[in-house]
């Protein structure tokens, strides 16, 4: 979290701010910002998406690498559209008990995020339902789908896609992660929070 909170930092010194401004603009409070900056707290994906929202940068320009110069993600007169391999770091943030690793590119009128979760074992995320649509691909390792009153085992290659407000919750089955691309209404973008499931992850 330090080097999170020095570039969050140093993208609002850029911009000429101060804590008590940038609170009103991602309507966080100062205290709360002043540690984030201070690596003192933890936040959530949900409070970075507002901060990011308000400096004008992406969650993937944020994580995409903490060694790029910070002038290299502001003040871009063209929109970049291409990922590399390897750019965008996995980070883990609070008790989400998932890597999330951001893909997508910042450009006027952007409706999604994208990113790569990697879904601890170990973990049960309950049914939960809110505004927007989602999209899933797993990548590797077996998932859990709830999805209202149904239950569903996916593997690499399965996919799933719904609108949000279907209640839906989600678990990583077997020893190790289970890695799924998502695809979300940037809108209503939300972190998941995991309980530590009862007795061992299940395995078929």
């Amino acid at each position: 979290m330090d080097e999170i909170g020095q570039r969050l930092r140093e993208l609002r010194q850029q911009r000429g701010w101060t804590l008590k401004e940038l609170s009103k603009k991602c309507d966080l409070s100062v205290s709360f910002l002043s540690q984030v900056e201070r690596g003192l707290s933890s936040t959530s994906i949900t409070s970075l998406h507002f901060i990011c929202q308000a400096l004008g940068i992406t969650l993937a320009e944020l994580f995409g690498d903490l060694g790029t110069p910070v002038d290299a993600v502001v003040g871009v007169d063209k929109p970049e559209r291409i990922t590399h391999a390897g750019e965008p770091i996995a980070i883990s943030l609070s008790n989400a008990s998932i890597k999330y690793r951001f893909l997508s590119r910042h450009f006027p009128g952007r409706r999604f995020e994208i990113m790569i979760g990697e879904i601890s074992p170990g973990y049960t995320y309950p049914p939960a339902a809110h505004e927007g649509e989602e999209f899933g691909y797993v990548l590797d390792g077996r998932l859990r789908l709830v999805l209202g009153d149904e239950e569903y085992t996916l593997g690499p290659g399965d996919s799933y896609h719904f609108p949000s407000l279907t209640p839906h919750g989600y678990q990583a089955e077997g020893d190790g992660p289970t890695k799924v691309l998502w695809v979300q209404t940037l809108k209503y973008f939300q972190q998941r929070e995991g309980i530590p499931s009862m007795g061992e992850p299940r395995a078929e």
